[in-house]
């Protein structure tokens, strides 16, 4: 039972880690998307995906208003 405890807790901080990243790769995947100028892209699309690292966390509130800003600029 002395060595299960550490475990969990060690496999707790790795999924931890590991979803954070996964955020990340996520909002910079979205961000390229969004930074690029590209005339075919959807605001609609681009808006749920940004509001979708919003609401995961990704995303600050400060970062999505300024991205949402940049959409709604085309």
């Amino acid at each position: 039972m002395e060595v299960v405890i550490p475990v969990i807790i060690v496999l707790a901080v790795v999924a931890f880690v590991l979803g954070r990243a996964h955020d990340r790769s996520l909002a910079r995947k979205i961000g390229a998307e969004v930074g690029g100028k590209r005339s075919h892209d959807d605001p609609v699309v681009l808006l749920e995906k940004l509001h979708q690292l919003r609401e995961a966390g990704a995303l600050t509130e400060a970062e999505f208003e300024t991205q949402k800003a940049r959409i709604l600029e085309k």
